[in-house]
C-alpha cells in the first residue's frame, strides 16, 4: 500500500510518536540557498528540521524575508543522517501556518548528510501540506528547592488523551529556566504534569517523597507560553514510563508499511500503538508512552511486506516480538533484523491463525485508528462464550449506537463502527458481557 509524503508526519504524530524538547547536542551545518522569493516579500518565513530516524525535530527559525535570494543556515544535522526540511512562507500574514495554497509551503529532503549541506530551492508552486507543529513554553522559576534533582515533564491532550511530548532534564541547573516541547497542533484541552525527583531516586513517587505539580490550558493555535513558580500545591500526577525502540538494519522493508504495538501481559491491555505509512530509513526509532513499573509487557511488530496493506502472517509479512519488563523507569528495547519472525496475530488481521490461543481474561482494546473519521475498529476478547452487547454513548450518557448483541465464541473480535452520521466530539463504548463491563473513550474528529 503507498501512502502520499505529504501525509507521513500526520499519520506518524497520530500514533503517539513522542516528540521532545529542542536537543543541545551539536549537530553539523545545513545551508538551504533560496532564490527567485519575490512573490514572499516582507513576510516571514518559518523553517524546520526532522530526523527521519527519530521524527524529532532538531532545530528551527525564522526569518523576515527582505530579499529574492537568501540563505537559511541551521546547526541541525549529523554525518550519515536523514531529514525532511520543512518551510512556508506566511503569505497571508496572519502569523500562524495554514495549509497551502493559503499559506505557500515546501519539504525538501536531504539524506545521507556529509556535514555542513546545502540544499538550494527556487520558488515553485508545488507545495506541500507540512503539518505544522506549534511549540509550548514553560518558564520555570523559584526551582532553588531542586537545584541539581531531576526534572521531568510531559504534555497531553487531554481532549484526545493523547501525550504529545515529554523531557527529561537529569539536573536542574538553576532556579529559573524555560522548558521547550514541540507538538501543538490539534485544538483542545492540555495538560502538563511535571515532577522533581525530590528523594534522587531517578523515579516518580507520590507527594510529598517527590514534588509534582500539573498545569491546565486551552489550545487555539500557535505557540504557547506558559509561566510556573515553585509552591507546595502538589499533586499526585501518577507518572507512566516511556519505552523507546530502537530498530537497525531494516533495509529489507524499506518503503514498506510498519506497525508497532505494546501489550500488557497480565490482562492483555493494549497499551500503545504506533504506524508509519513507510519506512523510511534502515534505523530508527519509536517511542510509546504508557508503562508501569514491575509489569511485563510484549512488543509486537511487522513489516507489511507483501504490500496488501495489513497484517499476514509470517513468511508473507515479517513480524517479531519482543519482550520487556521496566523495574528501573524507562525502558530502551533493540531489535537487529533478524528472520527468527512470530505469528503475532495481529488484531483486525484479515487472516487468522487457527492455532490462536485463547485469551485468560475480558478486555477491551482501543479503538484504531483514534482519532477517526468517520470509521474506527474496536477489537475486544473473551476468555469464554458469553452474549455479548456492545454500545456507544455520547458524553451525555445517551446512547448512539448498538454495534453488538449476540453470544460470541472464547477469542479475539472485532467491529467496525461508522460514525458518518454523528458530530465530531468524545464517545463512550461500553462493552458487557454478564458481570463484566468495559468501557473506552474514543474521539471522531470531522
Amino acid at each position: 500500500m503507498k501512502y502520499n509524503l505529504t501525509l507521513k508526519l500526520l499519520v506518524i504524530f497520530f500514533f503517539s510518536i513522542i516528540l521532545t524538547g529542542f536537543s543541545s547536542v551539536q549537530h553539523e551545518n545545513v545551508t538551504v540557498n533560496f532564490s527567485n522569493m519575490s512573490p514572499h516579500l516582507n513576510q516571514n518565513l518559518y523553517l524546520r528540521v526532522i530526523d527521519k530516524s527519530t521524527l524529532r525535530e532538531t532545530d528551527r527559525t525564522v526569518v523576515l524575508i527582505s530579499s529574492a535570494n537568501f540563505s537559511i543556515t541551521l546547526p541541525a544535522v549529523d554525518v550519515g543522517g536523514s531529514y525532511f526540511i520543512d518551510f512556508f512562507a506566511d503569505h497571508n500574514s496572519n502569523g500562524l501556518y495554514d495549509a497551502p495554497p493559503t499559506d505557500h509551503a515546501w519539504r525538501l529532503n536531504l539524506d545521507n548528510a556529509i556535514g555542513n549541506d546545502t540544499l538550494n530551492f527556487s520558488h515553485n508552486a508545488n507545495f506541500t501540506d507540512i503539518k505544522w507543529q506549534y511549540v509550548l513554553t514553560v518558564n520555570f522559576n523559584g526551582m532553588t528547592p531542586h537545584i541539581g534533582q531531576m526534572l521531568e515533564l510531559k504534555v497531553e491532550n487531554s481532549t484526545l488523551e493523547k501525550e504529545i511530548g515529554r523531557i527529561k532534564i537529569p539536573a536542574i541547573a538553576s532556579a529559573s529556566f524555560p522548558v521547550q516541547i514541540v507538538g501543538l497542533s490539534e485544538p483542545g484541552d492540555y495538560s502538563v504534569e511535571f515532577y522533581a525527583d525530590h528523594n534522587g531516586n531517578s523515579l516518580y513517587d507520590v507527594p510529598p517523597v517527590d514534588h509534582a505539580w500539573k498545569l491546565s490550558f486551552n489550545y487555539t493555535a500557535g505557540n504557547v507560553d506558559l509561566s510556573f513558580t515553585h509552591n507546595t500545591s502538589f499533586e499526585d500526577i501518577n507518572w507512566k514510563y516511556l519505552l523507546t525502540v530502537n530498530l537497525a538494519s531494516m533495509n529489507p522493508h524499506l518503503g514498506q508499511l510498519f506497525e508497532l504495538r505494546v501489550v500488557k501481559v497480565e490482562n492483555s491491555e493494549e497499551v500503545g500503538r504506533f504506524s508509519l505509512p513507510e519506512i523510511l530509513v534502515p534505523n530508527f526509532s519509536v517511542f510509546i508512552p504508557g508503562f508501569d513499573l514491575n509489569k511485563d509487557y510484549n512488543i509486537d511488530f511487522y513489516a507489511d511486506h507483501n504490500g496488501n496493506g495489513t497484517y499476514n502472517p509470517p513468511p508473507t509479512d515479517h513480524a517479531w516480538r519482543l519482550t520487556f519488563n521496566s523495574p528501573n523507569g524507562d525502558f530502551v528495547s533493540n531489535f537487529s533484523h533478524n528472520t527468527n519472525f512470530t505469528d503475532i496475530q495481529w488484531p483486525g488481521a484479515t487472516s487468522v491463525n487457527e492455532n490462536q490461543l485463547i485469551p485468560d481474561a475480558f478486555s477491551l482494546e482501543q479503538n484504531y485508528p483514534n482519532p477517526f473519521n468517520p470509521t474506527t475498529r474496536i477489537i475486544w476478547q473473551s476468555p469464554v462464550s458469553a452474549h455479548t452487547i456492545l454500545k456507544v454513548y455520547d458524553m451525555l450518557g445517551n446512547e448512539v449506537a448498538l454495534l453488538v448483541n449476540e453470544t460470541k465464541p472464547a477469542g479475539s473480535h472485532e467491529v467496525e463502527f461508522n460514525a458518518s452520521d454523528l458530530p465530531s466530539g468524545i464517545y463512550i463504548y461500553k462493552l458487557s458481557t454478564g458481570s463484566i463491563n468495559l468501557t473506552r473513550k474514543m474521539t471522531l474528529m470531522k
